[in-house]
């Protein structure tokens, strides 16, 4: 009934594809890499535009892996549902445009689930570009790099954690809020090191907050 709002919708040759994971938190010691999994039989939805009720909904592989087929070109959200402890379902969404016949891949969606989560979450990503004798890469993901934390103004921090494959890392068991998480970049050429620091502000217990925007940092080869 709202698919005149938008253009964007089935019809079409285009595709939107990507992957869920799931990340259980059954104690305190959870560990990113070590309790994250391929979400498997999970429904993922997709909405059309700016419509206000999903379009379409599927359920994922044993991987994780979902695919949505036969769009038209256009913006598009993806999400999965995280469970709250209370049994509360919170989404976890991906907004992506894709044009004419492409096939777009979603940034991995992952969501949560465990005794635990009654303490909140930040999560975000950082991207790397490196730097070697006038050269200089593109951005990539950052692996294995220290992600700090601190509560706002704070001279040092107070945690920190290193980040997956994906360049992807979550802080967890937070009190409501407001923080600085921050990494490391060096400038090109030489070893001065600069804070890149992002502001972030948890309003409630028992939900996780997304940095908007990756980190970009310069790491000298």
């Amino acid at each position: 009934m709202f698919s005149c709002v938008n253009d964007e919708g089935q019809g079409g040759i285009s595709v939107v594809e990507g992957k869920v994971y799931k990340v259980l938190h059954p104690n305190d010691n959870f560990t990113f890499e070590a309790d994250t999994f391929p979400a498997a039989k999970e429904d993922v939805y997709i909405v059309y535009g700016d419509e206000p009720i999903y379009g379409d909904k599927m359920e994922t592989g044993y991987d994780g892996f979902y695919r949505f087929k036969f769009l038209t070109k256009g913006t598009y959200k993806v999400f999965a549902y995280s469970t709250l402890t209370d049994a509360r379902k919170v989404a976890v969404i991906d907004t992506v445009t894709v044009a004419y016949g492409e096939t777009k891949q979603v940034q991995n969606i992952y969501i949560h689930e465990g005794k635990s989560l009654e303490t909140s979450y930040i999560k975000g990503k950082v991207l790397v570009k490196y730097y070697d004798k006038g050269f200089i890469t593109g951005l990539i993901p950052a692996y294995d790099l220290r992600v700090f934390i601190r509560v706002k103004d704070a001279p040092y921090q107070f945690d920190e954690i290193r980040t997956g494959l994906d360049g992807a890392f979550i802080f967890q068991g937070l009190s409501p809020g407001e923080y600085e998480v921050f990494v490391i970049s060096e400038q090109a050429g030489n070893k001065v090191l600069t804070p890149v620091i992002k502001s972030v502000t948890i309003d409630s217990k028992g939900i996780i907050v997304t940095i908007p925007d990756s980190f970009e940092i310069i790491i000298n080869a």
